[in-house]
């Protein structure tokens, strides 16, 4: 009996050792530090894209001037950050300078709104007036001497321009925009260096 006994204890002790043995190995692997460092490497770059893709497409996006027609507020070959959640938050104002899906299917336009839904934009002689009344633009930098107008902005709709007037394909030529067209506000120049600074 006594060996009997002796050979379930040592069959036991056998099962204990296996049971136990993948377990130590798990443990093992997961304590290996390349391991750790790989999997965390692996989630900080998967959570880093994701955060940007949100950033990007939601909250804030850079882009590249390409044009003259906001000169001298904007040179061609700034780089501006833009906010595309703003608009969720506040309506778009008299002022604001925005990026705008280009109404003929090219390159996003970069413009100022001068007058929003429910105004009368009018033009005299390259002066503006809003509601009749005429309106200091002391960021133009070159005025043109065309009249059109007046018009009256529909409901969702906005009136943009140019800021170098005598150059600027705008809503003097196609028009009032939808809202929608908007992708965001321009408040933010980041390169070149001497040029950084919040835009008003």
């Amino acid at each position: 009996m006594e060996g009997e006994k002796e050979i379930v204890e040592k069959e036991q002790l056998l099962k204990d050792e296996v049971s136990v043995q993948p377990c130590t190995e798990n443990q093992e692997l997961r304590s290996n530090p390349f391991v750790v460092f790989i999997k965390e490497t692996v989630f900080i770059i998967v959570a880093a894209l994701i955060f940007s893709f949100i950033i990007r497409f939601f909250v804030v996006e850079a882009f590249t001037i390409q044009q003259h027609s906001m000169d001298p507020t904007l040179h061609d070959g700034d780089r501006v950050l833009v906010s595309k959640f703003i608009y969720r938050l506040s309506d778009i104002d008299y002022g604001d300078i925005i990026i705008l899906e280009s109404p003929m299917n090219e390159t996003d336009f970069v413009k100022r709104v001068i007058a929003t839904e429910g105004e009368t934009v009018e033009f005299k002689e390259g002066d503006l007036l809003i509601d009749g009344e005429y309106i200091d633009e002391s960021y133009v930098k070159k005025h043109d001497s065309n009249s059109s107008g007046p018009l009256e902005i529909s409901e969702d709709e906005i009136f943009v321009a140019g800021d170098n007037r005598a150059n600027s394909f705008d809503s003097r030529i196609f028009g009032p925009i939808l809202e929608d067209d908007v992708v965001g506000k321009v408040f933010f120049i980041y390169w070149p260096v001497d040029r950084i600074g919040y835009i008003n």
